[in-house]
């Protein structure tokens, strides 16, 4: 995490320092959105479904995305877009970073990669129905952060693109995995001295996505060479989602431990975002 995060400030501090015959039409940005996570829901069985606990209260779906970004043209034809991410915590711990190369002046391919985290708490609800006759020893809420991994191609459209006003699609067709996380609990037998062991650990697994961008770029005013202007961008990302995992029982003594496989079914699984913000650009 924290070597996506350094090439992604040495880039732009290289490209702060770059000549100008090297990068062209070089862009500093920022923009402050909202979100919203669409998680398709089940009924409980006997296995832990972790996604089942993503976007617990709906209520307070929508989340605040504040992005810091860095756009540059190298290579006669080829573009780079550099994307800083920062949740409602404001740590910039997400990024999303694409190379595009335009066919025509209107039409590219690119290929980047991106990543997002997610919330799973209060998933301790799933064991104490499950387990009506234990109770848990660490009465704590379990919750961790998951991140999401993606790489992707991305087919391009600029369909407008003059000195006022620049308009362009993509469409990201990638696949992506949640990182490996762990999760224990801890029981014990109401009215008796039995104890059971319950661990977690995810398992890395791609999956396909699909993301439509849109992004309007409207000119303020010019100074010099320096273009100053406002930024509009959406995006919808779309999959079908399973966060898969090996768990472990040991009931009473550590050599009864029993490890299985466990692959939940798919979710439908969904993420809206609106950002405005400004650009500068040179």
């Amino acid at each position: 995490m924290r070597l996506a995060i350094f090439i992604l400030f040495s880039l732009i501090s290289q490209g702060i320092f770059a000549q100008r015959q090297t990068f062209k039409n070089q862009e500093f940005f920022f923009t402050v959105g909202a979100g919203e996570l669409g998680v398709e829901k089940f009924s409980p069985n006997e296995h832990l479904d972790f996604l089942n606990y993503v976007d617990t209260y709906p209520e307070y779906a929508d989340f605040i995305v504040l992005k810091l970004g860095y756009k540059f043209d190298f290579l006669t034809k080829m573009s780079a877009d550099i994307q800083l991410v920062m949740m409602d915590d404001i740590i910039p711990d997400n990024y999303d970073v694409s190379v595009h190369y335009y066919i025509r002046p209107w039409l590219g391919v690119g290929v980047g990669s991106m990543l997002n985290k997610n919330w799973i708490t209060y998933f301790e609800e799933y064991h104490i129905q499950t387990f009506p006759e234990y109770y848990i020893s660490d009465n704590n809420v379990r919750q961790f952060t998951t991140y999401d991994l993606g790489f992707y191609l991305s087919p391009a459209i600029k369909l407008i693109d003059n000195e006022i006003i620049k308009l362009q699609i993509t469409c990201d067709l990638g696949i992506s995995s949640f990182m490996k996380e762990e999760a224990s609990f801890y029981y014990k037998k109401k009215l008796s001295n039995e104890r059971m062991y319950d661990h977690y650990e995810t398992k890395i697994d791609f999956q396909p996505y699909i993301q439509p961008k849109i992004d309007i770029r409207l000119k303020a005013f010019k100074i010099k060479e320096a273009t100053l202007g406002l930024l509009l961008n959406s995006n919808y990302y779309y999959s079908k989602r399973s966060m898969n995992y090996f768990r472990t029982i040991q009931t009473w003594t550590v050599e009864n431990g029993i490890t299985k496989q466990v692959e939940p079914s798919k979710h439908k699984y969904s993420r809206v975002e609106y950002h405005m913000g400004m650009f500068l650009r040179w």
